[in-house]
């Protein structure tokens, strides 16, 4: 095998592109049949990678073994500001390679993806960007394989379940669903998992000026019960625990199975875990959703969040993508010169 590197050229490699990512995600198929089989289709593969790069400053690359064109892969720049309310969990000034905007010829993947990232790294390291992500199938294990060998690991999973019942114990608690005038204990609940995430061993930061932005989010969806649903746990009259239920958001349609609706926040406050409370918050909304005619529920969860990975998987929720990080020692910027 003699790969070459090439930079994405729009007006000849679009078409190629599409065809490796609709064979890569029939080939991801096989391996999880939760994923949607429209994306099998090159066509609809080709307006992905279009829409990646229509973000300024993208740069990609295409990885040719002869005269095949074997993989491709395009990172997008993200620069976070510190007052959006998805500061805490994206670095300021990163980039990333998406879930739609990478594919290699299947069995290939250690290879093609090891050359790929170096010439992409390079160009953004050059740049002065140096956290990087990555977004992968949960199911294919030699493209985890192939970024943890290049310095990335795990930090975020993306995972479904279907909406059977809960098979958890559930305490006896009252659960209802929240309308306007229940917005302090939403909020306060919403800054409670905040806290959590800044604890050990997750640590995201909680930047305080992404609280006002937050605010608004959360008094939006309020004011769409139908569409979205705040399922609030009370135990002796205190909120102590909620799943809110919104539209499917921050998922790459190629992972979204069809009738999904997003577990956006699930927290049950700190000196009310272990109980069951969790359970019951999750039986309702399921409940809810299902009723609903919804056929799938995604959320995301931090891998490090000890005890919520170990609920939500036991809970029935099933990885269908990772969230891989680097983060490059910024001395490279200067300490060679």
């Amino acid at each position: 095998m003699t790969l070459s590197t090439t930079p994405f050229d729009s007006t000849k490699h679009l078409d190629v592109a599409a065809d490796l990512l609709a064979d890569r995600h029939r080939h991801d198929r096989v391996r999880d049949p939760r994923l949607p089989a429209t994306f099998d289709e090159a066509a609809l593969c080709r307006g992905q990678i279009e829409q990646a790069l229509t973000t300024a400053g993208a740069y990609g690359v295409v990885i040719s073994d002869g005269s095949e064109a074997v993989g491709f892969g395009i990172m997008t720049p993200q620069f976070i500001e510190p007052t959006h309310m998805l500061a805490a969990f994206f670095p300021p000034r990163g980039v990333s390679l998406g879930y739609s905007t990478h594919a290699t010829k299947d069995g290939m993947e250690y290879d093609v993806y090891r050359e790929m990232y170096g010439a992409l790294a390079e160009h953004f390291v050059d740049r002065g960007i140096f956290h990087h992500s990555v977004a992968v199938p949960a199911m294919n294990g030699a493209a985890v394989d192939a970024f943890n060998s290049l310095g990335f690991g795990r930090n975020m999973a993306c995972a479904v379940r279907g909406v059977d019942p809960v098979d958890r114990h559930a305490a006896p608690i009252e659960v209802h669903q929240a309308s306007a005038e229940d917005y302090p204990a939403v909020e306060s609940l919403g800054e409670e998992l905040t806290l959590h995430h800044a604890r050990s061993p997750i640590f995201n930061p909680y930047v305080r000026e992404s609280d006002e932005a937050h605010h608004t989010f959360i008094k939006g969806l309020l004011e769409d019960a139908d569409a979205n649903a705040h399922w609030i746990g009370y135990e002796d009259g205190k909120a102590v625990g909620m799943n809110t239920f919104m539209q499917p958001f921050f998922l790459s349609p190629m992972t979204v199975p069809e009738k999904t609706i997003y577990l956006f926040l699930g927290v049950v406050t700190q000196d009310a875990r272990q109980g069951g409370i969790g359970s019951a918050i999750l039986s309702q909304g399921v409940s809810w959703a299902r009723e609903k005619g919804y056929e799938n529920i995604a959320l995301h969860f931090a891998t490090a969040n000890l005890s919520g990975a170990k609920f939500w998987q036991s809970s029935g929720f099933q990885p269908i993508e990772y969230g891989m990080r680097r983060t490059i020692d910024d001395r490279i910027a200067w300490a060679n010169k």
